[in-house]
């Protein structure tokens, strides 16, 4: 049974999907933890076994790679905040991060982005067009800071349609490997398909995650497959990004049947 704690390493246990959702719930509160939503789901996946495991589909990604097979998972945080740098707020809320060793002897760390149809948020243009400069905001820095440390120059007219939040994740990751004294750091989109999506916005986040890989330098050409990694390369790094772990992008995917029966018997792709 994994040690799993909600918001930080000294939160309250979570041993179930009850305690999951009073000590780590979703920022929408109970209006975002329903049947078919990512929050729920993801809770679900680590819950439904009857104590807390690591879902199969996690195992078998991360057992694609040597560096990353066998990993005995230390601990585990829902809804974990991540700070990237010395500003107020602006800090990643992991859905889940966890850490530990893999066979190989490799410390590894994995932030885990659960997605239903969920938007990505909002675009690098839009996060600095709604920055309130006359503030003195510190977002302008922190978008620039992001993107020099990820795709290696500042933003221009190729970044700004990305989406903000998957800098956001990656740069967290990259952190809490540091943390952690990583030298892998994967961040794991996970993918819960039910009937329920709207599979024009499923699409619109699948489109928008290959653009953003593709924008960073080493992965140009790479496209991610449900239930594999990228290959792990170092970031360009910034003040806010660290160059000096292994980072790699994950993707997996649990098919969620209509109706409460169906749920024990989900199916990965």
């Amino acid at each position: 049974m994994i040690h799993v704690t909600g918001k930080t390493e000294q939160g309250a246990s979570i041993v179930d999907l009850q305690s999951w959702f009073e000590n780590a719930p979703p920022a929408g509160g109970a209006a975002q933890w329903k049947d078919y939503r990512s929050a729920k789901e993801l809770a679900r996946a680590w819950c439904d076994s009857g104590s807390m495991e690591c879902p199969h589909e996690l195992k078998e990604a991360l057992n694609r790679d040597p560096a990353t097979r066998g990993l005995t998972i230390e601990q585990a945080v829902a809804e974990m905040e991540i700070g990237f740098d010395e500003f107020r707020g602006g800090k990643r809320n992991a859905d889940l991060a966890l850490w530990g060793t893999a066979s190989a002897g490799h410390r590894v760390a994995v932030t885990v982005e659960a997605k239903a149809d969920e938007s990505l948020g909002p675009t690098v243009q839009k996060q600095l067009d709604d920055a309130p400069i006359d503030r003195g905001s510190n977002i302008p820095t922190r978008v620039e800071r992001l993107s020099c440390g990820i795709v290696g120059h500042s933003v221009d007219d190729e970044i700004k349609p990305l989406r903000y939040q998957l800098f956001h994740a990656l740069a967290a990751t990259a952190k809490l490997a540091k943390t952690k004294d990583a030298t892998h750091g994967i961040l794991m989109i996970h993918e819960f398909v039910s009937l329920t999506l709207d599979f024009d916005k499923f699409t619109e986040n699948g489109n928008d995650l290959k653009k953003f890989i593709q924008a960073i330098p080493g992965w140009e050409t790479a496209t991610l497959k449900c239930g594999d990694l990228l290959p792990p390369i170092q970031l360009p790094g910034s003040e806010s990004v660290p160059n000096d772990v292994l980072v790699s992008i994950g993707k997996i995917r649990t098919l969620i049947p209509l109706g409460l029966g169906g749920r024990g018997n989900t199916k990965s792709t």
